[in-house]
């Protein structure tokens, strides 16, 4: 089981030494229509069916300006023209330059105008051109880092944990999470926000107790971030180097229902079982806005989302049709995945035609 931590919910939030007053939203967000499902109009598919690629466990998705989707699988990364024209597979396995000897699991990139920076999570980043060329190849050294969150200047942000205590004994332990700029040659990694949080230690198990979320808007360079149980987001400024709000709103917890895939686990182990499911599911940007993935899920609607501005402001709240994930919003396009009846994956770019209200 991943670890990562937990924070009770309080009044205020403290990162790294900064104090920031917690944004209180009601359970009705600004805009008139809460709970609407989104109507959607596909304006391409992506299937995998060609044979020149597969899809198999697809996680990490971006676009570059031109509108080129781009999709992280197994040994693959995949690139898709603004049509969804398929167009090659920029991942190379291997141990020489430009290729990646590492878990795909461990694999981070962010596209930028002709370029597509990758992270193998071992220490070593690769820019490549738009046609998978290598540009450069860097050793990076100066520190042990899990993800590419984004581009810093000639630099990058990037975002490694650091357990305290672990191996000390059963029982809750404090992680720290944090966001380093790290140098254009990657010697020297400069901490810019840390978040605290815990993961609980069985005798021979670690497990999840809420999600480590963040996602960064790379047009601002406001990293969002959601390190508790409870329902609450942070915004933190990188360029200022803190935290600059944080917000929640009134909401209605789930009951944790332990998952199928986790009752062998539970079982062997008889780990602490929460109340509630954990309230934020996921973190993704559009524009100005974040969108934040709720754990309500309702059986014929979907799943919920709540769309707040960087100020905090809870603007308004849809479903996300049933049987679709998210990947990527953009404006006023959605990027979904949708598992057909033989278990086969599809990619949709759809247009929102009732989509949230800025």
């Amino acid at each position: 089981m991943k670890r990562v931590g937990f924070l009770a919910l309080g009044l205020s939030l403290t990162v790294s030494g900064f104090a920031q007053d917690l944004i209180r939203n009601p359970a009705k967000p600004l805009a008139p229509e809460p709970g609407r499902v989104l109507k959607l109009e596909t304006v391409y598919e992506i299937r995998d069916d060609s044979g020149a690629f597969f899809f198999k466990y697809p996680f990490r998705f971006d676009l570059d300006p031109k509108g080129c989707f781009y999709v992280l699988d197994q040994d693959q990364l995949l690139k898709f023209g603004s049509d969804g024209k398929f167009l090659l597979n920029l991942y190379k396995k291997g141990q020489g330059p430009g290729e990646i000897g590492s878990n795909f699991q461990m694999v981070s990139f962010f596209a930028q105008d002709d370029s597509i920076t990758v992270y193998d999570g071992r220490g070593k980043i690769m820019r490549l051109d738009g046609t998978g060329r290598l540009v450069e190849e860097i050793r990076q050294s100066a520190g042990r880092f899990f993800i590419l969150l984004g581009p810093a200047g000639k630099g990058f942000y990037m975002h490694g944990q650091t357990p305290v205590g672990i191996g000390q004994g059963v029982g809750f332990k404090d992680v720290e999470s944090a966001v380093h700029l790290v140098s254009p040659d990657g010697g020297t990694a400069e901490r810019i926000i840390a978040f605290t949080s815990r993961v609980y230690e069985g005798s021979n198990f670690g497990m999840d107790w809420d999600n480590y979320l963040q996602v960064l808007n790379r047009r601002d360079g406001s990293l969002y971030v959601s390190h508790t149980c409870e329902y609450k987001v942070v915004r933190a400024d990188l360029a200022l180097r803190k935290a600059v709000a944080a917000f929640t709103r009134d909401y209605r917890r789930v009951p944790f229902v332990v998952k199928d895939y986790e009752k062998d686990f539970y079982a062997r182990n008889n780990p602490p079982k929460k109340d509630f499911e954990n309230d934020i599911a996921g973190l993704f940007i559009c524009g100005e806005n974040v969108w934040v993935k709720t754990s309500t899920i309702n059986e014929d609607k979907g799943a919920f989302f709540d769309v707040f501005d960087p100020q905090g402001r809870f603007l308004d709240g849809f479903f996300l049709p049933k049987g679709l994930t998210l990947a990527l919003a953009d404006g006023p396009f959605v990027y979904v995945m949708e598992k057909e009846e033989d278990e086969s994956i599809v990619f949709k770019k759809c247009r929102m035609l009732n989509g949230p209200k800025s």
